[in-house]
């Protein structure tokens, strides 16, 4: 990876970090409108949704300073898998309008001139920016794992590894909403966690809960792959 290659990472990050401190700035500016703070689920959800793309890119870094290619494969498939256990973190952020539907957080309006309905609008805005730039992050790193696997194994090995790895996470996000689940537990908690994925699988809300989630994902990816198809990529440039 040379030098050249880095620098659109690190534009990249640092757009990125700047879409973070926004998506703060909107909940600072929350706390100063209601005098209450109870939006930290999703300042602590979007930092969940950076590990997938962190993951993605360590990945990518260390198949490249792999000489073997059995090894530069094992690392891959490595990264590929451990990336596959966060990334449902990122598009989860959309479950998060739940507290708006229900109003849960609404709260106080401190500021006279601003009505409840008024701070509705607000959160419904705050949230759609705490979920796209959590899905844009995640869209990022699919992006990059995919190239990474396509270098390894080829074009059709490539899609044919997103393509389950798109219907797992729908299935995650249902698993961290209603099962409460994290990505971790899977390693800390395996037979909890076993119990919890067979009780959802016979649930059929459950299942179309994660296809609809897995439609979405998928859509906005081929979306997102298509757009970057414009650009110059680096893994672009073996198609």
């Amino acid at each position: 990876m040379t030098r050249t290659s880095l620098e659109p990472r690190w534009s990249l990050a640092l757009i990125l970090g700047l879409s973070f401190i926004a998506c703060l700035m909107l909940v600072l500016l929350r706390y100063g409108l209601t005098r209450h703070f109870n939006q930290g689920y999703l300042v602590w959800n979007l930092f969940l949704a950076a590990v997938p793309i962190g993951i993605a890119w360590l990945g990518e870094y260390g198949v490249a300073r792999c000489k073997a290619g059995r090894i530069a494969q094992a690392c891959g498939l490595a990264a590929f898998f451990v990336w596959l256990l966060f990334f449902p973190n990122a598009p989860y952020l959309f479950t998060d309008f739940i507290h708006v539907v229900r109003k849960a957080n609404l709260g106080y309006v401190a500021a006279d001139w601003l009505s409840p309905m008024d701070l509705l609008w607000y959160d419904i805005v705050m949230n759609s920016a705490f979920s796209f730039v959590g899905h844009y992050m995640g869209l990022v790193s699919v992006y990059i794992m995919h190239g990474t696997m396509m270098r390894l194994f080829g074009r059709v090995a490539g899609w044919a590894m997103m393509l389950p790895a798109v219907l797992l996470s729908g299935f995650g996000i249902h698993l961290g909403r209603f099962s409460r689940l994290n990505s971790w537990d899977l390693i800390l908690s395996p037979l909890e966690a076993i119990t919890a994925i067979g009780s959802a699988l016979a649930v059929p809300s459950a299942l179309l809960f994660s296809l609809v989630f897995a439609f979405f994902i998928g859509l906005t990816y081929l979306i997102f792959y298509i757009s970057k198809r414009g650009q110059v990529g680096e893994f672009d440039k073996q198609d």
